[in-house]
């Protein structure tokens, strides 16, 4: 690849390459998801004189294998008598903004932009009903005859001589302003996923997914298509949330390629066969759907509920290629590598090399976890939100059907709360020291919303014991041991806080995880709650 070539553009002439179809945007671009105030925002930015941020282009010959088609709207279509072009790989969301606004204001309301000469703003036309003649349509100020005629509608305003400098100066800047361009020439595919592998853009950036999609492309297969049927397909499941960046992974997973954005471009000479990747897109399908099966049995309602990619990934390649691995012996796998955070930091070379073995036949290395869950994990972890053991604890409690601690009713859907089963000032007065929070992941319990308030008023305002809402349970449902049992805790606790909260970690991990020796003396084992 050549050194890029930086430049500074006047807007006219980056509108005027639009136009003729030498700027394009490539199919495998993302569609416009920009909102009305960022449209606004960026006119905004030019008329203040700030910068918009550099484009990146790469530049391509009609003839190039990378492309089977181009986004349009607002932009033309492609002229295909023009024989060499750059393709906008960052910047696209910008350009079109400014050519829809500038040029083409009819492709959609969102470009029908003017700007209210006596307000200083810039306003949506849509939003005005009747536009006043101080109100300038942004694509007058690159059409001769039309702003010439707004000129002449100002001067017989009242305060013509004002709103015509402001009109003069609005055109002028959006005339002058220059765009810088950096364009990549004579690069491979290999070279253009590897720019945006070390380059941050301050803008909605291409990812190596975006190019998966341009390679692929075919009148018959267009995997964009294929992946929001996935997404439509896997609504309401465990798998809900798939992104494109997981699916491009198991592409490449079932195409027997690693991982490595690198590698993944070689998808292109699958795409190239008779029947694209239509083989590899059924086999997805089928692992997707065991591996949605299984995650339903793990009361799991999200894809993001699986705490760490790898984890995804290592599913996904389970329901490949082993896909008869007993479900009871997975399902230790995935709590224990949870609990043990066994897969924080691993590299996409890691799973790479697990896939590779599972590819061979042998699934052992995947399903090992080397680091140990202590017993009193629980006790010794703050929540924070998003974390594999947070996560994790919440599918427990899910998992094992817990029931709210004063009603006794299912807290398994999204409206269950968290409750302290001791209080901030217990917990201080027991460990000699104040806290920075009493969320520890074993002081937290599951409520309805009525419990939660209720449990609140009844150990914080009317300062009642533990023992004493446990009576209270009782005296409403007649069940109250077995409900409490389902979160873990069993009456009577120990007199030392610590020793509680211990003892509930321990309770808890043993409902997923073979018994250790601290179950084994553990209140629930010695029949406390009998």
């Amino acid at each position: 690849m050549e050194n890029p070539e930086p430049r500074a553009q006047y807007l006219n002439i980056v509108l005027r390459q639009i136009e003729r179809t030498a700027l394009r945007i490539p199919r495998f671009q993302r569609d416009f998801v920009w909102g009305e105030k960022d449209v606004l925002d960026l006119l905004e930015s030019i008329q203040k004189g700030y910068p918009i941020g550099s484009i990146l282009t790469w530049k391509v010959e009609r003839d190039s294998e990378y492309f089977s088609g181009f986004r349009e709207v607002p932009f033309p279509p492609a002229d295909q008598t023009v024989t060499a072009f750059e393709v906008i790989l960052d910047g696209a969301q910008r350009l079109s903004s400014l050519y829809g606004c500038l040029r083409n204001p009819e492709a959609d309301r969102i470009y029908d932009v003017s700007y209210d000469l006596r307000g200083g703003a810039f306003v949506h036309t849509s939003d005005l009903g009747e536009a006043e003649p101080w109100f300038v349509p942004m694509d007058a100020l690159f059409d001769s005859r039309k702003f010439l005629a707004i000129q002449g509608k100002l001067t017989e305003l009242e305060d013509g001589d004002d709103v015509l400098r402001r009109a003069l100066d609005l055109y002028s800047i959006f005339q002058d302003y220059q765009i810088p361009i950096i364009a990549l020439s004579s690069a491979t595919l290999e070279d253009v996923v590897e720019v945006f592998r070390r380059v941050n853009s301050t803008g909605t950036a291409l990812s190596p997914v975006d190019f998966v999609r341009a390679l692929t492309w075919r009148s018959s297969f267009d995997l964009e298509e294929t992946f929001e049927e996935f997404a439509d397909r896997y609504q309401a499941t465990p798998l809900e949330g798939l992104t494109d960046d997981f699916l491009v992974k198991c592409l490449a997973i079932t195409a027997g390629l690693s991982l490595d954005a690198r590698d993944v471009v070689r998808l292109k000479r699958l795409a190239d066969r008779e029947g694209a990747l239509a083989n590899e897109v059924e086999s997805m399908r089928q692992a997707l759907d065991a591996m949605a099966e299984l995650l339903a049995r793990f009361q799991i309602r999200s894809i993001d509920e699986v705490p760490y990619e790898v984890q995804r990934l290592l599913l996904f390649g389970l329901m490949s290629f082993s896909p008869d691995t007993p479900s009871e012996q997975i399902e230790d796998w995935f709590w224990r590598s949870t609990f043990a955070e066994e897969h924080q930091g691993k590299p996409e070379s890691y799973v790479s090399r697990l896939i590779r073995e599972m590819r061979g036949g042998n699934a052992a290395p995947a399903l090992a976890v080397r680091r140990p869950v202590d017993d009193d994990l629980f006790a010794a972890r703050v929540r924070r939100t998003g974390t594999a053991v947070a996560t994790g604890f919440e599918l427990l409690l899910r998992r094992t059907g817990a029931r709210s601690l004063l009603s006794g009713e299912p807290v398994v859907g999204s409206d269950a709360l968290h409750g302290l089963l001791f209080t901030r000032s217990e917990l201080e007065a027991d460990f000699g020291a104040a806290l920075v929070s009493a969320q520890i992941l074993a002081n937290l319990v599951l409520l309805t919303p009525d419990d939660a308030s209720a449990w609140k008023t009844m150990r914080e305002q009317d300062r009642l014991l533990i023992d004493e809402v446990f009576a209270a349970c009782e005296a409403r449902t007649g069940e109250a041991a077995e409900i409490w049992a389902t979160q873990g805790i069993f009456m009577p606790l120990p007199d030392d806080v610590a020793d509680a909260l211990y003892w509930r970690s321990v309770a808890l991990l043993g409902r997923v995880l073979p018994m250790t020796d601290a179950e084994d003396d553990s209140p629930a084992s010695n029949g406390a709650a009998a």
